[in-house]
């Protein structure tokens, strides 16, 4: 039997430069409002710079927020990655609540990890996608020991 740790203990340090960029594209059109020019042409004055640069922020934000929920919540119930014998078990989160679930290796057709955003989806063979967050796991050189695990 092994076991993963499967909950970030620095997210809000993890997600730092999300939250400082966020904060940046709300405040300093704000403070200092600015049109967008190519050559002496205005492309956007400065209302619809505005506007735009604090949604991209308040959508940085959220998902910096969100992601920090999420590995508080998995702490607090002590998120592991149970691999015994054929069987993973693992936790879920669905509204805020974390949840067990469990797959057999035997029931994997896939695997595919994504470097960008550092998430690794299993394929089960019913068409099921469950997703592991690098950012959850307590490095890289642990979800490749989990993935060589799935593989054999």
């Amino acid at each position: 039997m092994k076991t993963f740790n499967y909950a970030s203990t620095s997210s809000v340090k993890e997600n730092l430069a999300y939250l400082l960029v966020g904060a940046a594209l709300i405040i300093f059109p704000i403070i200092h409002p600015f049109g967008i020019r190519i050559g002496v042409k205005p492309i956007l004055g400065p209302l619809p710079t505005t506007i735009i640069l604090i949604i991209a922020g308040l959508l940085m934000l959220y998902s910096a927020f969100r992601k920090i929920q999420q590995a508080r919540a998995l702490a607090a119930k002590g998120g592991q990655i149970t691999v015994d014998g054929d069987r993973i078990t693992y936790p879920i989160i669905k509204k805020g609540a974390v949840e067990e679930g469990s797959f057999s290796i035997s029931d994997v057709s896939s695997l595919n990890y994504n470097e960008d955003d550092g998430i690794l989806t299993v394929i089960l063979n019913n068409g099921e996608k469950i997703k592991f967050d690098l950012d959850f796991f307590d490095g890289l050189p642990q979800l490749k020991e989990f993935v060589e695990l799935i593989q054999q």
